[in-house]
């Protein structure tokens, strides 16, 4: 019996064993299987003729990304283990092998149609003389039907319009003589109506109209002359009006820049008291400021911090850097700041790196090769080193602490 549980101990230990054993591997696999990448460039004398490309792998190939910038047109394609996704050009050459084949399938596809057509034309043919008989012997017998029906309806309208056609015409004569009644009284009302109107006219036509004329051009004139005389009135007092208007402006706005100025110092007084105040405030925080970086244990800590970042940086630097590059653009300062930013990274590049600037031509020539690899690893220990660092614990916790 203890042998049994021994034996199964055993196993399960093996099984413990080889699991963490696969763990430790695929970690190290992790940490210090390397990630390289590769980068070529080159350029024929001008922007447009710019060419590109990037490569970045993983264990043995296994994961692969790759991009290529050539002819204005920008292509990928990333592949981990057997599936790939494409992007690009690549997508344009399956689609041209399509076109290609795109001939071919038509030409199948018609020779299958005319198969079908003329199978079909076969069936059709036959079909024909049975299928004409009978739609001509139902058909025959639909437009006797038809006739039949069209007689009766023929009849029986006839009838029913002979008795409306009666009614209408009694109706319409009763309708017309009415009319002619209605109409004879109202021509002779007009009549009378239009004898008396001309009577009145003439007695009242003869009662004198120089007078009344001569009145009512009287009465023209003076209302003329008083028209004028109020629409001078008014003129005076409309323009009366805008020069005490104008006056009114004036007189408001020498009023609102006089106050503008009056209040002049009291503005400057609190200008020059809220600068004090922030002058103050900014005097106070650089003070809490300088404290925190004059800390000892603070110092440690940048200095920890600075230390393991450059080398980091040393470790990312390239394996190999080859350039040889002569630029320019229409901008001299533009041309004159690109230099700068890499002298800055020069140290770094080392010695296969020659760039030739010109200030007096737009122009780009040149070839770039960049290779190198990168390791998860390495950040890794600068985390582990960084944490078991006692300042750089306690300068995070004072950094969460600070306040302003």
């Amino acid at each position: 019996m203890l042998h049994i549980l021994l034996l199964i101990l055993k196993v399960i230990g093996i099984i413990f064993a080889v699991i963490l054993g696969i763990l430790v591997l695929l970690a190290c696999v992790v940490l210090y299987v390397p990630v390289r990448y590769d980068l070529e460039a080159s350029c024929d004398g001008t922007f447009e003729g710019l060419h590109a490309k990037a490569k970045v792998t993983w264990l043995m190939h296994l994961a692969r990304f790759h991009v290529c910038y050539e002819n204005k047109e920008l292509s990928w394609r990333i592949r981990i283990a057997w599936k790939s996704i494409e992007g690009g050009q690549e997508k344009k050459k399956t689609i041209k092998a399509e076109v290609e084949t795109y001939d071919e399938e038509m030409e199948e596809l018609r020779e299958d149609v005319g198969e079908g057509m003329e199978e079909g034309a076969k069936e059709t043919r036959e079909g024909l003389p049975e299928a004409l008989e009978e739609e001509s012997g139902e058909s025959g017998k639909a437009v006797e039907k038809e006739k039949e029906q069209c007689g009766e309806a023929l009849e029986d309208e006839e009838e029913d319009s002979g008795e409306a056609l009666e009614d209408e015409n009694g109706e319409s004569g009763k309708a017309v003589e009415k009319e002619k009644e209605q109409r004879g009284e109202a021509l002779e009302g007009e009549e009378r109506d239009s004898g008396e109107a001309l009577e009145e006219g003439k007695d009242a036509g003869g009662a004198g109209e120089d007078p009344q004329s001569e009145s009512c051009e009287g009465s023209e004139d003076g209302k003329k002359l008083e028209e004028d005389g109020e629409g001078g009135k008014e003129d005076r007092r409309s323009l009366w009006q805008k020069i005490t208007g104008i006056c009114k402006k004036i007189v408001q706005k020498v009023t609102e820049i006089y106050q503008k100025i009056v209040r002049m110092p009291e503005g400057l007084g609190k200008m020059i008291r809220t600068v004090r105040d922030k002058i103050k405030e900014l005097a106070g925080k650089k003070d809490k400021v300088v404290i925190f970086l004059t800390d000892e244990t603070h110092k440690k800590a940048f200095v920890k911090v600075k230390n393991e970042i450059w080398r980091l940086l040393k470790k990312l630097k390239p394996k190999k850097v080859l350039a040889g590059i002569h630029y320019g653009f229409e901008d001299p300062s533009l041309t004159g700041k690109v230099l700068a930013g890499i002298s800055i990274a020069y140290p770094f590049l080392g010695d296969g790196v020659k760039v030739y600037p010109d200030f007096g031509q737009k122009v780009l020539d040149g070839e770039i090769k960049i290779t190198g690899r990168i390791r998860a690893s390495y950040f890794v220990w600068l985390l582990w080193k960084l944490v078991w660092c006692k300042e750089v614990r306690m300068t995070y916790r004072h950094v969460r602490q600070f306040k302003l």
